[in-house]
Formats: structure tokens, sequence, C-alpha cells
């Protein structure tokens, strides 16, 4: 089951929480980093990058945010009709700060030659992702054949995003998938990957509403019947956020919502500010709300639990809506590694943590 893989999109607060968890559970985590594409203003330089720009940037935050462990890196959205020369450039950059990043390949672009250059040499060599409505025996062992590789050095993630998780009896649709596939091919590993979280903000403005954690749910009932022993089953979501991967496609966005997601063992408390005031009274008033609730873990759960307690209780500021990402990734991520790891028998020790000059430096980061 470990290590757990969240399907990260790359985003700021999103590198930055990553790459700051604790160092323990850090190796127990594989993130699936999902590249955006050049239309999306890069947040720390402030404009669009170019195709030369994307290779360099990426690679020098892997190197900075994630540069000892394994990593997926998925390019399927970060340029229009890219050619096979920037793709094996974006990989060679990358790699150079982290030589253990491994190529996401879209099942149905299997025979695709660029890919059999960007394999690795060691387990998984490759992560192949597949939409699960796409299933197809055939064009997965004509495509493996193509790569020329063995399915047992690769992991597959099955894409549920287009399953309503919440229906009854789903668990049996996604263990049957599992069975589908390990008839076709002996996998290394089948990654489930999905979630029930919505696509647009499912509270009202200054209330609070639970959004049912059903990707876990279903995950850990699928896997219960499965015939596939648990180490060759893996669980990948999205953070504290939706499976459907739109990115913008043009420049500008939304203004932030001051708002916290909060994930519990089965649920995401999602807390949103009132409407007009200050944003950051609306926010300080969030995490007073988030930190005085019963399923708030406490400050030594996480650093960002320490980071809301501190700005709920007037000991630093609210941040912005890039901390407020980070934070919820950080805290969401913490949890999903300790309850994988506790169905291993890895417990991870309480302590508090002491960063507060990195936090008010946060702002800064370049």
């Amino acid at each position: 089951m470990l290590p757990y893989r969240p399907a990260l999109r790359f985003k700021q607060g999103e590198y930055n929480a990553v790459g700051r968890i604790r160092p323990e559970m850090q190796k127990h985590v594989r993130p699936y980093f999902i590249l955006p594409p050049l239309i999306e203003k890069d947040p720390e330089l402030g404009r669009i990058l170019t195709h030369d720009e994307i290779a360099y940037v990426t690679g020098e935050r892997l190197g900075k945010h994630w540069p000892r462990y394994p990593a997926y890196m998925d390019a399927q959205y970060v340029m229009a009709e890219p050619s096979d020369e920037a793709i094996t450039r974006l990989y060679q950059v990358a790699r150079a700060r982290n030589e253990k990043l491994i190529a996401v390949i879209p099942a149905s672009d299997l025979a695709n030659p660029l890919w059999r250059s960007l394999l690795l040499g060691s387990f998984p060599r490759a992560a192949i992702h597949l939409p699960a409505e796409n299933l197809d025996g055939e064009s997965l062992k004509k495509g493996l054949s193509a790569l020329g590789v063995d399915a047992s050095s690769c992991e597959i993630f099955v894409d549920f995003a287009g399953l309503e998780l919440g229906l009854e009896d789903v668990s049996d649709v996604v263990s049957g998938t599992f069975s589908d596939l390990a008839e076709i091919a002996n996998w290394g590993c089948i990654v489930f990957q999905g979630s029930n979280f919505p696509t647009t903000n499912p509270a009202e403005q200054g209330k609070t509403q639970m959004v049912l954690r059903h990707e876990w749910t279903v995950f850990n009932a699928a896997m219960r019947v499965s015939d596939i022993p648990a180490e060759r089953l893996g669980f990948s979501d999205f953070g504290a956020d939706c499976g459907q991967i739109n990115f913008p496609t043009k420049k500008g966005g939304a203004i932030p919502i001051p708002h916290v997601r909060y994930t519990t063992e089965t649920s995401t408390v999602v807390i949103r500010g009132k409407a007009g005031g200050k944003q950051s009274d609306a926010m300080k008033e969030v995490l007073e709300t988030l930190v005085k609730r019963p399923d708030f873990e406490g400050r030594t759960f996480s650093y960002a639990d320490q980071r809301m307690w501190d700005a709920a209780n007037g000991h630093a500021t609210t941040g912005s809506a890039t901390m407020w990402r980070e934070w919820n990734m950080a805290h969401h991520i913490s949890r999903v590694v300790r309850d994988l790891a506790a169905m291993a028998g890895i417990v991870f020790k309480e302590e508090v943590e002491q960063q507060e000059q990195e936090q008010l430096n946060m702002f800064a980061e370049s």
C-alpha cells in the first residue's frame, strides 16, 4: 500500500507542502506531479513560461522541493502539441536534479517510441495512466509490447475520475477492475486514483460543509475483497481537491475564497469565510472555527496544523491563498501517510514544530 501517491497539480502551495512534511514521512510518499500547461501563469515569475523555461523551472523546483525520493511526472497537459524533443528535454533537465523521476505514460500512447528512451533502469521503470472507462486488454498488451517492458516492471494508475464514488456497490466495480487488470498482465502495482471532492467549493459563505472521502473508503473496501496482495495495490487521490484536471485556458483567475479544507479519517471539513470585510479577518475566523473543532488533530500532527493553530491564535499571519492550499495539502498528506503506515504497523511520533522564522519567510519565496 505504501508509498502514498498523491496526485498534485504542481502549484506552488502543493510542491511547498510535499517538500515541507516531516522527513520521516517523505520516504513513504511518492508524489504524482501533474505539470500545468504553459498558458497558466507561473505564480513565482508572474508570467507565462516558454518551452525552454518550463523544462528548467520545473527541474529546479523539483530539485529544491523533492530532490531525494522517487516521484512521478505527468506531462500530458504541459504543452500544446509538444514535440518529442520538447518532452525529452523536459525529462532530461528534471532528472538532472532528481534522477528518480518516473515518466507517466498515457495508456493510449504506449506505442510512441519516445517513451522507450525515458524508461528508468529500476522499478518502477514507468507509470501508465489509464482512465478506468478506457480499459482494453488487447490495447494494453500491444502497448506494453511496443514499449518493450514487462508489466511487472511498471505501475498502472487506474483513474476513476469518471466514476461516481458515492454509489452503492461501487467498491465491487473497483475490485472488478483490479481483477480485470490482473488477468491482463502481472503488474508491479495497480494504483487506484480518484477523488470524491467536488469541482467547486461546496460550502456556503460563513458555513461548514462535510465532504465524505468516498475515494478512501471505496479503495479500502475494494482492497479487502481483492485477491491481489495488498503490497501490489496502491492508493492515489488528489489531495484535498477534485479529480477533474481542468487547467485554465486563458490568463487570470478568480478572487481567492478564504476557506480551509481539513482532512479527517473519513471526511474533508470545508470551512468557508464570510463575505465582505478584510480577507485576513475572514480567514482568521475560519481558522478559529477549525481549531475549536473536536476533529482538529492538534499542533503536533503536522507543521500545517501548527501554522493554522498559530494563525487562529494571533501568533502568525493568516497568509495567502497559496499558503492556504499548502496547509490543506500538507495536513492531508500527513493524514493519509499516517493511515496507510498504520496498516503496515508504522507509527510516527508526535512533535511540536518550531519553524516560526520559516513561516514568516514563506511570503518571499522565489
